[in-house]
């Protein structure tokens, strides 16, 4: 079964012929399979996700790469990325779930009190913005079985005019709430846990435009572009080693779609078990911690994996990998 490899975006859903729904991660894929993971499979007992037939297991618990890797059952080489990833067989899939489509029935017909916080909070960034289209809703929520006692809000947000009307809308008005101190120590402390960052790096990291409350709801905001192609015709690289190097990041839009993704404007190599044979251009994120700090730009302190293209000519460091966290620190 082929498919149009721009026929899925990022953050879509779909359910599987085994009755499991799957995440899509990223933009581009393959005529063959959707990069992403299977996150809720049917369980034997109870749990706290249900879609009226069937209670779901939740099987990676956090959006980690290295949990997403580990808990993928099958996984595909992609020289892009130099890695085996996890993927979703399109044969495989019997249904697949438009994030914008479900915002607009939440709008028409909220039924339960998490999907009228959902409706609310969607038609309050329609009313900011302007924005009539590009909004959508992700999360446990997009395949009805989520739970109104402990489930959250997971916006995403589709192209990139769309995102900045967003961002600035989000920045400005007091109906998104930034973390409270408490929620704030405790995100940090988890985030510390993952990354390896100091409590107090993570915390400079934090914007409201990616997560916060609205009246009294947990929400997420991501943010995507509206194009995808095929993976498997972007030019190779290879991992040659670690490195770590400070720099200035340009900083742009490409930075809010995942992976993350960020120009050096330029950089100076503090340490590397191999000399870069190519210039180091560009920075890639898969932890969407970073995310803010690649799209907002300035200096920074990078810790990753070095990897060169030959065909293009030029390095980047690769953040978040299985392979090694590594990280980015802003600088001032």
């Amino acid at each position: 079964m082929l498919a149009p490899c721009n026929s899925v975006l990022d953050h879509y859903y779909v359910r599987t012929t085994g009755n499991c729904y799957g995440v899509i991660v990223g933009n581009d894929h393959t005529p063959y399979y959707y990069i992403g993971y299977l996150k809720y499979c049917p369980s034997y007992g109870e749990t706290y996700w249900w879609d009226g037939v069937f209670f779901y297991e939740r099987l990676v618990k956090t959006y980690e790469p290295f949990q997403v890797y580990k808990h993928a059952v099958l996984k595909e080489y992609i020289p892009f990325y130099d890695a085996y990833v996890p993927i979703i067989p399109i044969s495989a899939v019997n249904r697949v779930y438009d994030p914008r489509v479900r915002a607009e029935e939440l709008i028409v017909k909220p039924v339960d009190a998490l999907e009228a916080k959902a409706s609310s909070l969607i038609q309050a960034l329609q009313d900011c913005t302007g924005l009539s289209s590009g909004i959508g809703v992700t999360g446990s929520i997009l395949p009805r079985i989520h739970n109104p006692a402990v489930s959250d809000i997971d916006i995403v947000v589709y192209g990139w005019r769309e995102s900045l009307k967003v961002i600035e809308c989000v920045r400005e008005s007091d109906l998104f709430q930034s973390f409270p101190e408490p929620m704030l120590i405790e995100w940090s402390s988890k985030l510390s846990e993952t990354t390896g960052l100091p409590v107090e790096d993570v915390r400079k990291l934090y914007r409201k435009y990616r997560r916060g409350l609205f009246n009294g709801a947990l929400y997420s905001i991501m943010y995507v572009s509206q194009q995808g192609g095929n993976v498997l015709s972007k030019p190779p690289f290879k991992t040659l080693g670690e490195i770590i190097l400070s720099g200035v990041v340009k900083g742009g839009l490409e930075a809010l779609s995942y992976p993350s993704r960020a120009r050096l404007e330029s950089y100076r190599v503090l340490e590397s078990s191999i000399e870069p044979p190519y210039d180091v251009v560009e920075i890639q994120s898969f932890e969407s911690l970073y995310t803010p700090i690649l799209f907002e730009g300035g200096n920074i302190l990078v810790k990753g994996l070095l990897q060169c293209s030959d065909r293009l000519g030029s390095c980047r460091v690769l953040i978040g990998g299985v392979e090694g966290k590594g990280f980015v620190k802003p600088t001032s």
